[in-house]
């Protein structure tokens, strides 16, 4: 463990046992269910924890506010949610009293390594010609999404695409929690930040409002959640190309659909095939990628957002990549979604 982790100014706070989980490197994700129980994500599988070194509420709760305050942020009945990050780049979510029942949920996905396109090819995650179609799109520069469920490597995935961006592009990178590893020297890191106690907050549709004024070639959105996906499309429609967000979804196509309702929210009044259009319009492609059963993580899909049908209300899109159950893949059927 580095000097830089941060993680060494918190260990003694947690119990041994939570100590030697949070240092092991083949466990992704640790969760801590209060004093009721403990689980861990390793090689994408979740696994139960029995414990040895019984810990209570209160050395749980003096751990985590150990890390809150490390991080200039607290923990109180007034401001039970926390979401965080380490100096290695780990997230740290906790839910505390008086919301969590059995003592504060804590939750950890801890940074491990960051991987390439082409180690991520070799690993079986991304075909090569998915990978090879994404570059094409960004030095086009195209507007992307990267969809998938939690845990389905969405941002190791950004973080990999990234790399194939050109050094010489001024980008401005706008996340929740920063995470995001780049390579690009002019590049702008900035991080929405919850209102605490003295502190405001710092909503991400502020920092996009902002960055639109600090001339980026290209604008990297963390992940859309809310009503700022409006903010985000009417960038894009601007003349603001090379833009890359990622999205929680079910598919590529709902990714899609999900975009048009969030940004719809913002916007109650608009008609809906219209916010429809405009993201028809905004994004050119979208990838997909999904965590399997055996907790391997894969890209499923790549669609091409050819445009919108207001006759039968449905994305036009082009399938460039689609992986069947046994991971073979079909390249270029066309689709309406």
């Amino acid at each position: 463990m580095s000097v830089e982790s941060g993680w060494e100014k918190v260990l003694p706070f947690f119990s041994d046992d939570l100590q030697a989980l949070i240092l092991d490197p083949t466990i992704s994700d640790l969760m801590v269910n209060g004093t009721t129980g403990v689980y861990v994500d390793r090689g994408g599988v979740i696994e139960h924890i029995p414990v040895t070194d019984t810990f209570d509420v209160e050395r749980l709760e003096a751990g985590i506010r150990r890390v809150a305050r490390l991080m200039g942020q607290d923990l109180t009945n007034q401001n039970p949610i926390l979401n965080t990050r380490m100096p290695d780049g780990s997230r740290v979510a906790v839910v505390g009293a008086p919301s969590a029942i059995g003592g504060p949920s804590l939750t950890i996905r801890k940074f491990i390594q960051w991987f390439t396109t082409d180690q991520l090819i070799e690993m079986g995650s991304l075909p090569r010609e998915a990978r090879d179609r994404v570059v094409q799109f960004l030095l086009q520069k195209k507007n992307g999404i990267i969809a998938g469920g939690t845990g389905s490597g969405k941002t190791t995935l950004m973080k990999a695409i990234l790399d194939h961006v050109p050094l010489t592009d001024r980008l401005i990178v706008i996340e929740q929690v920063a995470e995001l590893r780049v390579l690009q020297p002019n590049a702008l890191r900035w991080e929405a930040v919850d209102a605490i106690p003295g502190q405001v907050a710092i909503l991400p549709s502020a920092l996009l409002a902002a960055a639109l004024r600090h001339r980026p070639d290209r604008i990297i959105f963390g992940e859309i959640r809310d009503e700022c996906a409006n903010d985000l499309l009417q960038a894009m429609n601007t003349g603001h190309g090379g833009t890359l967000t990622t999205l929680h979804a079910k598919s590529a196509w709902d990714a899609l659909s999900r975009l048009s309702n969030l940004a719809l929210s913002a916007r109650p009044n608009i008609n809906h095939s219209f916010i429809r259009s405009e993201t028809a319009d905004a994004i050119d492609f979208v990838l997909y990628c999904e965590r399997l059963p055996s907790g391997r993580r894969r890209v499923r899909e790549l669609i091409a957002v050819t445009g919108y049908d207001f006759a039968t209300q449905s994305f036009e899109t082009e399938d460039l990549y689609r992986a069947d159950d046994a991971t073979e893949a079909t390249t270029n059927p066309t689709h309406a979604a």
